[in-house]
């Protein structure tokens, strides 16, 4: 750096101000934005979302609410539905005040930028690192669109900690390092029940901690040891809760892909990641296949996105002595979004701008940096003027692109005239339309964005309901058809490929489908009542309807009317004939061992009298 001190009138106090000022100012249109995409169902729908105790009764239950009984991701995030849940009872649910709170939580981060960059730039660059933050455009998607609210609480939560554990380790009395202890550990538990992504805040405290140019004035042990036995702890609960979705909710484009293939598809996204980061002029609400191709084999772009990704490292590591803030923000950067990136394991993104929120650390302590070197040189007013450009031009990418996420059809419309090939696009369009009562044109939507890309089985749980509705058996078949051979143990897309059969009047195939779910997925409540009502609208005879309604309460653990119901089961079986009693009576036999129910021991001795061959 240059050795001159900066103009007197920039101090911490004004930088921290003058930034977090900012970054509410270039959102303050936001309020007028509503709900849009994600918002609808995670908060405008969500029961759990609208009063305090909701949210805490639901503080154990997955992020999503239910889709046909199942969370549509594996994602933990009770913090942001509790702060939903505040923000619906003084507001009384009006999207306006959601927008408001975004806004300033976007402030309180960009504040919070500016006291970690003050560790190794005065408040003249930190203030640099605090404009750039607080404008870049990267933040639209988390600041406009109130679902973003996760990353924004989850990144205030690191930096908090980061903050806390810098303090802590240079306190000088033992009672305001306790204190300082107890503050980072509880801004981590915000970060970690906020989003998933939190987990690497071990990590980054122990970066800054090698960048800190003091040294610590006491043990950081202490410290350490209790943030990993929360992030232990937490990391339980979320198992628990979450955990069993999480392959499910892998993104379409990785869907099947091997570990190889996984790769070739997402390491030319770091090209994405790399512009996105530092001229994000074209900002995409979504990046599903085809924006992102789906790769099997290597390509050039792909060795591209390698090399890129491993230059910005290395520019990270030549960094580290003489500018120890452009180190951390990109290692910091990296750590963020590594959780997301799919280069260890297949996430449930591919890409997404909101993403990337915390990785903004990087360009805008490079810009700091800059400031800082510049002054006192010859050029410095070159340098300063083409900041300041730079600047100028993420304001004006910030404030134009906060009206795209006024609503969801405007999303979705815009998205498709920007990005026609997105199959997303059309996927959400396609709902949109439906909801409208135009069901011919949502039909058709939802069949391009199956044209466009093939290998998402989910898109039949649009298109095959509406296609039975409208009248055309034939295509609900072959989108069912479509689905169920990608997902063939999927109890959703077993169902629905049964309603396939049933409308286009194939029952011995449907009847065969549900019992071939049944038979695989012995446990799951969805494929039981799925074979329970396929039976009801067959005409079935009575004991079978009566052997699918047991097994239904056993799964649903109404055991008083599962025993209840197999003492009526023996006298309609001696009226009924005896061939093909083996299947029904076998599924239910583990529901008869479990109750150990007399009436078990009169059907076994039924099934023998009879001769039926059973394995009972």
């Amino acid at each position: 750096m240059s050795g001159v001190s900066p103009p007197s009138s920039v101090t911490t106090r004004r930088a921290v101000l003058i930034a977090g000022v900012l970054g509410c100012l270039v959102y303050g249109h936001s309020y007028r934005n509503g709900w849009a995409v994600d918002d609808t169902p995670i908060v405008d729908q969500n029961p759990a979302a609208h009063s305090v105790r909701a949210a805490l009764g639901h503080w154990f239950s997955p992020y999503w609410p239910l889709v046909e009984g199942e969370p549509a991701a594996g994602l933990y995030r009770p913090a942001v539905i509790l702060s939903y849940a505040v923000d619906w009872t003084i507001s009384g649910g009006r999207p306006w005040w959601f927008h408001v709170v975004n806004t300033l939580l976007h402030g309180v981060a960009t504040a919070l930028v500016v006291l970690v960059a003050l560790a190794w730039l005065t408040p003249l660059g930190a203030l640099a690192v605090g404009l750039v933050f607080a404008v870049h455009p990267v933040h639209v998607e988390a600041v406009a669109n109130v679902v973003g609210r996760a990353e924004i609480l989850a990144s205030t939560g690191l930096l908090a900690v980061i903050l806390g554990a810098r303090r802590y380790r240079h306190a000088r009395s033992p009672r305001r390092a306790a204190a300082w202890m107890g503050f980072t550990l509880a801004v981590l538990a915000l970060a970690l029940f906020s989003k998933e992504t939190a987990v690497v805040a071990v990590g980054l405290v122990a970066l800054d901690q090698w960048l800190d140019r003091r040294a610590a004035l006491r043990r950081v042990e202490p410290v350490y040891l209790s943030m990993a036995v929360l992030t232990i702890a937490w990391f339980f609960v979320w198992h628990h809760v979450a955990a069993p979705y999480v392959e499910g909710s892998t993104a379409a484009a990785l869907r099947g892909l091997s570990a190889g293939e996984r790769l070739a598809t997402t390491f030319p996204v770091q090209l994405d990641v790399v512009r996105l980061l530092t001229w994000p002029m074209r900002l995409l609400p979504d990046y599903s296949p085809q924006v992102v191709l789906r790769r099997t084999e290597w390509s050039l772009v792909a060795g591209l996105g390698v090399a890129t990704s491993a230059a910005v490292l290395a520019g990270g590591f030549a960094c580290l002595r003489r500018a120890p803030g452009v180190a951390f923000g990109v290692f910091a950067g990296a750590a963020t979004y590594l959780p997301t990136a799919n280069l260890l394991f297949a996430s449930g993104i591919v890409l997404s701008e909101r993403g990337l929120y915390l990785a903004a650390l990087a360009p805008a302590l490079v810009v700091g940096w800059l400031v800082e070197w510049a002054i006192g040189r010859p050029r410095r007013r070159t340098v300063l003027i083409a900041l300041a450009a730079v600047l100028v031009a993420y304001v004006g990418r910030t404030v134009t692109y906060v009206p795209f996420w006024v609503d969801t059809r405007n999303v979705v419309l815009r998205g498709i005239i920007d990005v026609p090939e997105n199959y997303w696009n059309h996927l959400k369009a396609g709902r949109i339309l439906e909801l409208a009562g135009d069901r011919e044109l949502g039909l058709a939507e939802y069949l391009v964005a199956g044209t466009l890309f093939e290998h998402d089985p989910f898109i039949a749980r649009w298109s095959v309901p509406l296609a039975i509705n409208t009248g055309r058996p034939g295509v609900a078949l072959q989108e069912a058809r479509r689905a169920h051979a990608q997902r063939p143990g999927h109890a959703e897309l077993s169902r629905l490929l049964v309603q396939a059969y049933q409308a286009a009047g194939l029952p011995d195939s449907a009847l065969l489908t549900a019992r071939r779910a049944v038979a695989g997925a012995a446990g799951n409540p969805m494929i039981a009542a799925t074979h329970r009502e396929l039976l009801r609208d067959q005409g079935a005879a009575g004991w079978r309807q009566l052997a699918a309604d047991i097994r239904l309460d056993w799964l649903g653990m109404r055991l008083a009317r599962a025993t209840t119901r197999l003492d009526s089961l023996p006298p309609l079986l001696t009226q009924a004939e005896t061939n093909d009693w083996c299947w029904d009576l076998e599924e239910l036999w583990q529901v008869v061992e479990a109750l150990n129910w007399p009436a078990g021991r009169r059907i076994a001795q039924l099934a023998q009298d009879a001769d039926a061959g059973c394995t009972l």
